[in-house]
């Protein structure tokens, strides 16, 4: 019995192929993001990188308006192929600031969102945290992508092939996510 595994194995190649690609929403889209400088290269060096452009995402801690523009203060998240920042805190590199020649509502850009930010670095802004000095990652914006928030837990599909023969599909598991709301003695 003569068995033809080519159209499954070439399936197989071209849903993980396509599935490898994504891109960077349009606002903040850029030609190599593979080539892009990581926030913990500009921190050891950000003078090396002045006039580097730069795509960063994380979440928002504050943002100053002023008359002429604003400035947003991220805590640094790694991106995801697609460009949203992976919701995980314990992965951050440090904070950055990123300033915009627009005004930036804090009612739409509230605490806590996440950003995906495009811009070319100025180099490092000494400031604080609270009363400990800090030295920031200064950006000057250029493209802003504030993600959408979600209530479903982030879902990875995963393809390959079983027991090196033939295609297959996996569903991931995963048990939600749910906010615990405090109960009332009656």
């Amino acid at each position: 019995m003569k068995l033809n595994f080519t159209k499954p194995v070439l399936l197989s190649v071209l849903a993980l192929t396509l599935g490898a690609c994504a891109s960077y929403p349009k606002s903040v889209a850029v030609d190599t993001p593979d080539n892009l400088p990581t926030l913990s290269q500009l921190q050891q060096n950000p003078e090396a990188y002045v006039g580097s452009q730069v795509v960063l995402g994380g979440r928002i801690v504050a943002i100053t308006n002023y008359v002429d523009g604003s400035t947003v203060e991220l805590l640094q998240l790694p991106l995801y192929t697609s460009g949203r920042p992976k919701n995980d805190v314990r992965s951050t590199s440090g904070r950055i600031r990123v300033h915009f020649e627009q005004l930036l509502d804090p009612e739409v850009y509230g605490k806590g969102q996440l950003l995906t930010v495009r811009g070319i670095i100025l180099g490092k802004e000494d400031s604080t945290i609270g009363e400990h000095p800090y030295s920031f990652v200064s950006i000057d914006g250029n493209g802003i992508y504030l993600w959408p928030e979600r209530d479903d837990p982030e879902v990875i599909y995963i393809m390959g092939v079983q027991n090196g023969l033939f295609p297959y599909y996996r569903e991931p598991r995963y048990v939600p996510v749910r906010s615990a709301k405090p109960t009332t003695a009656e």
